[in-house]
């Protein structure tokens, strides 16, 4: 079934300002649809839904929030309610002022609740995965010391993407060669970062069985030399 939905409002009162249209400046209407006020798409193509003070300078760019400053070419900047300019720095970036967090959800169950994303808090710069036991299913006991060997048998390297310039290092296991040790993750492309903290954790585990293990061996052995004399 396809339906058609025609308003008939009249244009000046909800005004849609983008691609090469004048500064918008709508001080006489507090909330029009999309909305906004004091706000600018001056670039090609570009796009400020709404907001306040908002800029989208750069070509197919898009701004929104409050003072978000798309000023290069393909930038998506949404700014929060701080009462500070945020700003593109290159083009075809994507920018987020979010003091309160960032939230994604990539799961739910068939009641809406979230069984799998992530979180960056508030103040952090770090990504805090779901991992709680009420989201998990199919649990199974892993060998510690199996992953100590594997993980000591996987190839590390230093390398860099090509994506980046060569100056740019990074160190780790090829993606492949992980997957062929321990069959974890979505595919052999990728390695989760849940899966290698897993994996550092339990090859931790297999390492202090081991010296466990050596040292009950080492005071046996020094008992027996004991009794001996």
């Amino acid at each position: 079934m396809n339906v058609c939905l025609i308003l008939n409002i009249p244009a000046r009162r909800f005004p849609i300002w983008h691609g090469r249209r004048p500064t918008h400046d709508t001080s006489i209407w507090k909330s029009p649809l999309p909305g906004g006020r004091l706000n600018a798409a001056n670039g090609f193509g570009s796009t400020v839904p709404g907001g306040s003070d908002n800029t989208a300078a750069g070509n197919y760019s898009f701004a929104s929030g409050r003072h978000a400053r798309a000023n290069h070419d393909g930038s998506f900047v949404w700014a929060d309610s701080s009462d500070f300019d945020f700003a593109s720095t290159v083009p075809d970036g994507f920018f987020v002022r979010a003091v309160g967090g960032v939230k994604f959800v990539a799961g739910i169950d068939g009641s809406g609740g979230q069984t799998a994303g992530v979180r960056c808090v508030a103040g952090s710069s770090a990504w805090t995965t779901l991992s709680d036991r009420n989201s998990k299913t199919n649990f199974a006991a892993v060998n510690s010391r199996a992953v100590l060997e594997r993980l000591a048998a996987i190839p590390l390297q230093t390398w860099n993407w090509k994506s980046q310039d060569a100056s740019i290092r990074h160190i780790g296991p090829m993606a492949q060669d992980f997957f062929a040790a321990f069959n974890v993750g979505e595919d052999e492309r990728h390695i989760t970062t849940v899966d290698a903290d897993g994996v550092a954790l339990a090859a931790i585990q297999g390492l202090n069985e081991k010296v466990e293990v050596r040292g009950q061996k080492a005071e046996c052995r020094s008992w027996k030399r004991r009794t001996r004399s």
